[in-house]
């Protein structure tokens, strides 16, 4: 014969899961503090933001859209080990989750831990289904980049450029990066696009004129630093580009 005292307390288990939430119910609850967050997350209410999505994740851990929303979060305050945690949770729910891949990235380059993004920007770019893979392309080839493989990041910048042919920030990195190679002539190209494609992009004219310089290419050079001063005269690179161009006089 079983124990009264056990028998009440399975009894009482019993009757504490029925009358708990359900798991539909918790999951609704926990959508809606996810799109208050989302909100306050849009509006830069990001302490509020954070307790809206911390009370998501804790009602609904299962969401891999929670987990990256909230390492978003953390991210823009600076917590950068809370916010990868919440990101390598999202992939680990989700392993095609190519945004938290992304995300993860960004925080481990923040975190000087360059092998790592790359694994997270590789694995989103070679999803097929992503929908902005020249973000990942880009972000690889900055991490190359930062780990001293030129080569590398010029081949992720054109997989970048491939994807969409007038990202701006990919020809201006692969410049830096063609740069690097002490490939002057491929740089200026680069520079040129950039500059092309965004007129008031004050470091791709800077970059321009010093690479013209190195080609000899004085006219450009000229131009460039010109650009320079035009957009920023007070500035420490504007003031740079001034006595540049006093020395091409």
């Amino acid at each position: 014969m079983w124990n009264k005292t056990i028998i009440f307390s399975i009894a009482a288990s019993f009757l504490l899961m029925s009358c708990g939430p359900s798991l539909k119910e918790r999951k609704e609850e926990a959508d809606i503090h996810y799109k208050t967050g989302e909100v306050q997350f849009a509006e830069k209410n990001y302490s509020v933001a954070l307790e809206e999505l911390m009370k998501a994740v804790k009602l609904y851990p299962g969401d891999a859209s929670y987990h990256n929303m909230l390492g978003l979060t953390y991210f823009v305050k600076k917590m950068y080990l809370e916010a990868l945690k919440e990101f390598n949770e999202a992939v680990r729910l989700s392993p095609d989750y190519s945004e938290a891949h992304l995300n993860a990235g960004a925080v481990s380059s923040e975190l000087k831990d360059f092998d790592m993004a790359i694994a997270h920007f590789k694995a989103a770019a070679g999803n097929i289904l992503y929908k902005t893979p020249e973000y990942a392309w880009n972000n690889l080839g900055w991490a190359y980049y930062n780990k001293g493989m030129y080569a590398n990041a010029v081949e992720s910048y054109k997989k970048a450029i491939e994807a969409v042919p007038d990202y701006q920030m990919a020809y201006y990195n692969m410049g830096l990066a063609y740069d690097k190679l002490n490939k002057i002539d491929e740089a200026s190209q680069a520079f040129k696009r950039t500059v092309e494609l965004a007129p008031n992009f004050v470091d791709a004219h800077y970059q321009l004129g010093l690479v013209s310089i190195r080609r000899k290419d004085k006219d450009t050079a000229r131009q460039s630093f010109g650009r320079v001063m035009e957009l920023i005269p007070q500035s420490d690179k504007g003031r740079s580009a001034k006595e540049y161009l006093d020395l091409l006089k």
